[in-house]
């Protein structure tokens, strides 16, 4: 009689490798057919061809250009661009482009919706402030299992490698450069902003994009935000007193903090954040849906909705 062994160690690695494998594939098959499937800028006149089209430029810019972004990533960011409204105003802005792989994708949606990017860098890299008086800044992602280090310089892209890249695979003409480090330079973004997507990599730089880009976001705007993997980034949206102090408003949280958005089997590394209006909850009742497993509070009896700001 045969007796059940269980699988030595290389078989169970192979397995675990064949069906994660597996698993990756049909999740990024499913994502990127409902990028083309969905009608996703459908209010703008943008097709099913399009969305296709748009599939194929991305996977040749990241082909192309060094990128810390998958083609995944810039599906996700150019699908949320598409789902803007376009009766919602102001403009999208990109903070940290190194070579401008992801900037080519968000110009080329941007030009279908009619927006302008912001194309925010200091065009030289990381700003040595990163650094601790220890050395470099210690770049932790417990989930991903990874770490190392972050020195001032690193991922530097010039600005007109960056502009030439994006003659090459996206849009130009939509784009709007804003160099400089974020402290100095952000402040000069005064118009409204309806979508931005921050790959900044220090707590410095959120900070200063935060501070600076906050205010100007619209009411259920989305700021996505990369390395989310990364625990010392993450815990900038949930500490209260520093939003509180810095923007007079609630800590808004980050929706896959420490995992990223499920578009991997075990992680990825983009997440996002939305502005809130003051009358979120009323907002939440017409637009979300309730489950039988919570309370939900008559009018005279609910609590008072969040306080955003201004």
């Amino acid at each position: 009689m045969h007796h059940w062994q269980p699988a030595n160690h290389t078989h169970t690695r192979f397995l675990h490798r064949l069906f994660t494998g597996g698993a990756i594939v049909a999740l990024r098959t499913a994502i990127m057919l409902d990028f083309i499937c969905n009608a996703y800028g459908a209010a703008y006149g943008v097709t099913p061809y399009a969305r296709a089209r748009l599939l194929y430029q991305s996977r040749r810019t990241v082909r192309a250009i060094p990128s810390g972004t998958s083609v995944i990533t810039h599906l996700v960011l150019m699908r949320e661009i598409l789902s803007i409204p376009p009766t919602t105003p102001g403009v999208v802005v990109e903070c940290g482009v190194w070579k401008g792989a992801s900037s080519a994708s968000l110009s080329l949606a941007c030009r279908l919706t009619g927006r302008r990017l912001l194309v925010c860098d200091s065009f030289a890299g990381l700003p040595a402030t990163g650094q601790t008086a220890a050395g470099p800044h210690l770049y932790l992602a417990p989930h991903a299992g990874l770490y190392g280090y972050l020195t001032g310089g690193m991922f530097s892209g010039a600005l007109t490698e960056v502009q030439q890249n994006i003659v090459r695979f996206g849009a130009l003409d939509v784009c709007e450069f804003v160099p400089g480090f974020f402290a100095d330079s952000l402040p000069q973004v005064q118009q409204p902003i309806a979508f931005a997507f921050l790959d900044v990599d220090l707590p410095v730089s959120f900070h200063d994009c935060l501070r600076h880009l906050w205010p100007q976001l619209v009411n259920d705007g989305v700021i996505y935000v990369d390395d989310v993997g990364c625990l010392d980034l993450c815990q900038i949206f949930f500490d209260e007193a520093w939003w509180q102090r810095e923007l007079g408003c609630p800590a808004p949280g980050l929706v896959g903090a420490g995992c990223g958005l499920p578009l991997h089997p075990v992680y990825s590394n983009i997440g996002y954040t939305r502005k809130l209006p003051a009358n979120a909850i009323k907002e939440a009742s017409r637009r979300w849906r309730q489950t039988p497993y919570l309370a939900y509070p008559t009018a005279s009896t609910a609590p008072p909705d969040r306080q955003e700001s201004p």
